[in-house]
């Protein structure tokens, strides 16, 4: 039936249904970001679940014991982040006063070379803070509201977890009623959408821990201070990819360069990430998370900019798992395989096809 629709009536449906898409996405993320979250914590946590409600474990009982394992994990992880945190913190004093000498150095600097006057300089600098003290009485009142928006988001959490685990069956029973006779189509989709999901998140976390035990070994290397805190922070931050190792190493190079004598130590950093982040890139990544949620590297990209414009940096992070899942759906539907293919990446096709299919 849809061949007989013209193909102009056919894309002008299909541009209307992505515009109502980033709509909806736009308007309702006050809700559809803590319900994604929750989706994911849930898919991991399932197995855990499963395997506690196997050996006769209540369910709500395997439930709540899945969540307060994760809980005291992620605690453990937080607490340790935080005594490097307070410890970084103990010398800002001394920070403020290593600025204060490469500000002088800077001021005669340029001085020297431009016949700057120092005078011109400060005026210079004056206005520059004006214009910053305008612009942040709008960021304040932004950061304000997404700061509820997190202490909320992050309250609600364990709530749509929870619920979300303990109905599970029931939206697969409401889908097999909505949908009849197509109750195994239905649960190939959800079997796989949950694989895909829990492989990624499984894969990000492998690839984290490899990340920051590797920056971990480089900064020890180099001589840098407070080392679990930069190389833990950096490696969070590759969950959001190609950009967040470069945005993650950045505190770990300007420490360098305010508590070191030798600009031998943040060239030093510099090198550590760029090595970290090649492997990253060439091997670590894409065999323990390439070879789980085959995605093209370029619909990937485009998934991180539309996620980063409609949800920011939670966007960043979830819209390609996303693109993983919706990935799946269109490789079990027919008419929506193409998409998938579109989606997927093509060396996980070649050694399907035959070699006249690349001529």
């Amino acid at each position: 039936m849809s061949d007989t629709y013209p193909i102009w009536l056919k894309g002008t449906a299909i541009l209307i249904g992505l515009v109502l898409i980033v709509v909806v996405f736009l308007y309702g993320k006050f809700i559809l970001m803590p319900l994604a979250f929750a989706a994911l914590i849930a898919m991991l946590l399932e197995p855990i679940s499963a395997w506690l409600q196997k050996y006769k474990v209540n369910r709500v009982v395997a439930i709540i014991t899945s969540m307060v394992l994760m809980t005291i994990v992620l605690g453990g992880i937080l607490s340790l982040l935080s005594i490097q945190l307070v410890q970084f913190a103990d010398r800002l004093p001394e920070a403020n006063t290593k600025l204060q000498s490469l500000s002088n150095d800077v001021i005669q600097f340029f001085e020297t070379t431009f016949n700057l006057a120092p005078e011109r300089q400060v005026q210079f600098l004056e206005r520059g803070l004006e214009t910053g003290i305008n612009k942040s009485g709008e960021y304040i009142s932004s950061i304000l509201g997404t700061t509820t928006s997190v202490f909320t988001t992050v309250g609600l959490l364990p709530f749509f977890v929870f619920f979300m685990m303990y109905y599970k069956k029931m939206y697969r029973t409401f889908l097999h009623r909505s949908v009849e006779g197509q109750n195994d189509a239905i649960d190939s989709v959800m079997d796989s959408i949950q694989s895909v999901t829990q492989n990624y998140i499984v894969g990000m976390i492998t690839v984290i821990s490899i990340l920051a035990m590797l920056n971990a070994i480089g900064l020890w290397i180099v001589g840098i201070e407070h080392v679990l805190f930069f190389a833990t922070f950096a490696a969070i931050l590759a969950v959001i990819p190609y950009i967040g190792i470069i945005i993650g190493s950045l505190p770990a190079i300007i420490f360098a360069l305010l508590f070191t004598d030798s600009l031998l130590n943040p060239v030093g950093v510099i090198a550590v990430f760029a090595v970290v982040q090649f492997l990253e890139g060439n091997f670590i990544t894409p065999n323990i998370i390439g070879s789980k949620v085959s995605i093209n590297p370029f619909m990937a990209l485009v998934a991180l900019v539309i996620g980063g414009q409609l949800w920011g940096i939670a966007g960043m992070i979830l819209f390609v798992p996303f693109l993983g899942i919706l990935k799946c759906v269109f490789d079990q539907v027919d008419g929506l395989k193409p998409y998938g293919y579109l989606l997927g990446n093509r060396m996980a096709y070649e050694v399907a096809d035959s070699p006249e299919d690349d001529t």
